[in-house]
């Protein structure tokens, strides 16, 4: 079949048309949100929401996408929102970019104006951030975090649970050589090596079922121009406050020349408490399936400055059962 110039001009201007007019290729991703108060507390019946919108391809040939989503926390203040966005050409998703505030409301209060959140960076199809409530939940006035990945997202979201420090409690032979030392470092998450900022129990028994000394360490970083050195841990016990002498472990600094002249070099400090035995027994059996209960330290130092470190119980109570077995 032969066509004339002006009918294969008029098929071609067609497919042009239908391709504009087709629907440009999408796939779904999911946002996962944790709302937490000011006191790291959930925040139940929370409902998220925003709108999003994707854009691939130049400027004179642009596909974009705008979705709306929203999402309710749970009992832990965790909810996850189906988002809708473009696939690029590799099968990933589009990174998608809040084109209005997000709003936050609280069960019973009215929706708040947020930040513009975004989701898909570099393609990855499920985004994880905490959301902090500060003064409001007006930008600037709460912490908005993103989250690695699922199992620093669990880190977090899970804290109130033993089955969580469970299963990540380790253990390894004494440094002795005459008992087992159990520790639940690998149920926190840690974000980077080179600046490590978390708080973990240890457990350590004699061989032939000893007693059972319960430790709390902390690796702090900072960027200051000199160390905090923290010596004290002030706490509740007993319906009184106590304050415990912190013994330092180990300290290092790194700085380079430009760091010095700012005054902002990397200070680290690795800082143990020993718990009294009858302390740790109770804060294990303080614990209750279901509660979100912790225990609060603040660690103080001679220069004023102070770090509050909270514990739940659910720690205390999976640490105490694995070295009780």
């Amino acid at each position: 079949m032969n066509l004339s110039f002006p009918a294969l001009s008029a098929l071609s201007l067609a497919a042009l048309s239908l391709g504009a007019l087709a629907a440009p290729p999408s796939l779904q991703g999911t946002a996962r949100f944790l709302v937490l108060d000011a006191q790291d507390a959930p925040l139940v019946g929370t409902t998220v929401a925003g709108v999003c919108e994707a854009n691939l391809g130049s400027f004179w040939n642009r596909e974009t996408l705008v979705s709306r989503w929203s999402c309710t926390t749970d009992a832990d203040g965790v909810c996850t929102a189906p988002i809708t966005t473009l696939a690029q050409p590799d099968g990933k998703p589009a990174p998608c970019r809040g084109s209005e505030p997000s709003t936050i409301a609280e069960k019973g209060a009215n929706p708040a104006r947020s930040s513009y959140h975004a989701f898909f960076p570099k393609g990855v199809a499920t985004s994880f951030t905490l959301l902090k409530k500060g003064a409001s939940w007006k930008h600037g006035d709460y912490e908005f975090r993103t989250i690695a990945n699922e199992q620093a997202f669990q880190s977090v979201a899970h804290r109130y649970r033993a089955s969580h420090y469970a299963q990540h409690v380790q253990s390894s032979p004494a440094p002795d050589g005459k008992g087992t030392v159990w520790s639940t470092q690998g149920a926190h998450y840690q974000e980077g090596k080179d600046f490590p900022n978390l708080s973990y129990l240890t457990a350590q028994r004699d061989a032939g079922n000893g007693p059972i000394t319960v430790r709390v360490v902390s690796l702090l970083s900072y960027i200051d121009f000199t160390y905090h050195r923290y010596t004290s841990a002030v706490f509740e016990a007993d319906g009184a406050s106590r304050s415990v002498r912190l013994q330092p472990l180990s300290e290092k600094v790194v700085c380079n020349m430009r760091d010095l002249l700012e005054r902002k070099c990397t200070h680290h400090e690795a800082l143990e408490l020993v718990l009294d035995p009858a302390l740790a027994a109770q804060l294990a059996q303080a614990y209750q399936e279901g509660a979100r209960t912790q225990w609060v330290l603040h660690l103080t130092s001679a220069s004023g400055h102070e770090r509050r470190v909270p514990i739940a119980h659910a720690e205390f109570a999976a640490l105490m059962q694995a070295a009780q077995r």
